[in-house]
């Protein structure tokens, strides 16, 4: 039986940022953390905050037994612990339920796989016009690691025509915690941010803020040997690929998935280069599993390029869960699993549903993948699969609801 722990805060932890979660923060993770349970088979085990439990469960997520974390703890020895990613927390957890430390990657494999040192040896881009990189075809960005490196590093971009960059500490979530900017000249907020993370350990990485034109997660398993396999070593699995679906500034808003191979194929060239990375984390001690996003994008003259690894998380992803709904579509739909932040869920919901029932928009249907309550609450924050056959008209349903929800987000839904 396997015992799954939702750290959606597993960043923080592994990074020792200690703040307190604001309420509303700890809202949003216990609303989100029941999602984990798509990974789990009948008779799994979620474990969740105890006022957090799970109500109105949708039928994705029936065959999951969720428990409260306390009465986790107690009943530590009979379950394997499958965490968001590796804490010293869930290491702890884990060892509490006799697994053995072979089962666990170490704390420093899991820490430098995640870190931008490691990320940045990988931040290859395939184009054409090498020459209007910033800093070579090997590193689409830098490591800085004091105020001069920066200074250097940003006039460099500007002398490549891009006006803006991002700053990136070494453990951080893809949209949140970085300073985006222009130039050199600061406000006190920002320089207050950069000169924070520069003293930290191995400083900062910065690059061009660049505006994806279509992005995906390559979503791996890194597999250990067993105990009966003698003198091998990992073994890396493509387990699908998923599109990422993100706001303006990189958020992530949900993914695109499909039953058949088409966005594999779409990706199919930075296959390979996310398994050299794979293969690569696998030698620092690393495995389990780890998603790597990649994007095209346009370079200053208009010429397409592809960025092959713009973030290394070696954890489960958002985008890893995604994939567990393909098995909900027929050959050659299209699934969008989007997150939505509301003022009442249930009540967009109803709204959106209404929506669809247009004649227009026949060939798209939803289907809530999240509980409607937690903790005896209505949730705020859930996720909703909806499926087509056309993935254009699907991604132009999708936007047209999306910009719907962000309207109505300041006012109770009528």
């Amino acid at each position: 039986m396997n015992g799954f722990v939702p750290n959606l805060n597993f960043e923080d932890e592994l990074a020792g940022r200690t703040r307190p979660m604001t309420g509303q923060t700890n809202r949003v993770w216990n609303e989100l953390a029941p999602l984990i349970g798509l990974l789990a088979e009948d008779g799994d085990l979620v474990q969740v905050n105890d006022d957090a439990m799970p109500e109105d469960v949708p039928e994705c997520l029936a065959h999951v037994r969720f428990v409260r974390r306390s009465e986790a703890s107690a009943d530590g020895g009979q379950q394997r612990i499958i965490p968001w990613g590796w804490t010293e927390q869930t290491r702890r957890a884990a060892l509490h339920a006799q697994m053995s430390p072979t089962e666990i990657p170490t704390a420093d494999a899991v820490t430098y796989v995640n870190s931008r040192n490691f990320s940045s040896m990988f931040d290859v881009v395939a184009c054409d016009r090498e020459d209007l990189l910033p800093f070579g075809d090997s590193n689409f960005g830098v490591i800085c690691r004091d105020i001069g490196d920066w200074e250097c590093a940003v006039r460099q971009l500007e002398r490549c025509s891009f006006d803006r960059w991002v700053a990136k500490p070494q453990i951080s979530h893809a949209g949140r915690n970085r300073l985006l900017a222009s130039g050199t000249d600061l406000n006190r907020q920002q320089r207050g941010w950069l000169e924070k993370h520069l003293v930290q350990p191995g400083g900062v990485y910065l690059e061009p803020w660049v505006r994806p034109d279509e992005e995906c997660g390559l979503q791996f398993d890194i597999i250990p040997p067993d105990s009966t396999q003698k003198n091998t070593g990992c073994r890396v699995q493509l387990v699908g690929v998923s599109g990422l679906l993100n706001d303006h500034v990189g958020r992530y808003q949900g993914s695109l998935i499909c039953r058949n191979d088409l966005l594999a194929k779409t990706w199919q060239s930075a296959v390979p280069h996310g398994e050299s990375v794979c293969e690569a984390a696998a030698v620092a001690g690393y495995f389990g599993p780890i998603g790597i996003d990649c994007f095209r994008f346009r370079l200053p003259d208009g010429s397409l390029a592809l960025r092959m690894c713009n973030d290394i998380n070696a954890r489960f992803t958002m985008g890893r869960l995604a994939l567990q709904l393909r098995s909900s579509l027929q050959s050659l739909q299209y699934g969008a699993w989007c997150h939505f932040a509301v003022p009442d869920f249930s009540r967009f919901c109803d709204r959106v549903r209404k929506g669809l029932t247009q004649p227009a928009e026949e060939n798209v249907s939803m289907t809530v993948t999240s509980p409607m309550s937690i903790g005896g609450q209505p949730i705020r924050s859930g996720t909703v699969l909806f499926v087509g056959e056309s993935q254009e008209r699907l991604a132009r349903e999708v936007r047209h609801i999306r910009e719907q929800a962000a309207g109505r987000r300041a006012d109770s839904l009528p």
